[in-house]
């Protein structure tokens, strides 16, 4: 299932932005914010506080939504235009993983 973001937060007093801008982090690539099924499990089950039977509904939820999303696709939109967008998204992805491996993108 997706991480999601929590309404727990800690209160720091304020901090002028020059300041912050000192201070902060460097921005992550996209290779380092991915997160694989594993890490992805153990953070909610450490960290969210979730156990197996949660994950399990929350993953059959998601497997409901992508399948709901194909059917439509599927049927509703028109074979060429199916095959256009197919190959646009498919060259995106491409032209993104080239970008990634040679450390010139950044978003």
């Amino acid at each position: 299932p997706p991480i999601m973001l929590s309404w727990d937060y800690l209160e720091y007093d304020p901090l002028a932005i020059d300041e912050y801008e000192i201070h902060h982090e460097k921005r992550r690539n996209m290779r380092q914010m991915m997160l694989n099924y594993y890490r992805r499990r153990d953070m909610l089950l450490c960290y969210g506080e979730y156990n197996q039977e949660e994950l399990r509904a929350a993953w059959k939820a998601v497997k409901k939504v992508k399948r709901q999303r194909y059917i439509t696709r599927s049927y509703f939109t028109p074979l060429p235009v199916r095959v256009v967008e197919d190959a646009c998204e498919s060259a995106v992805r491409k032209i993104k993983r080239r970008m990634s491996k040679s450390g010139t993108y950044a978003l």
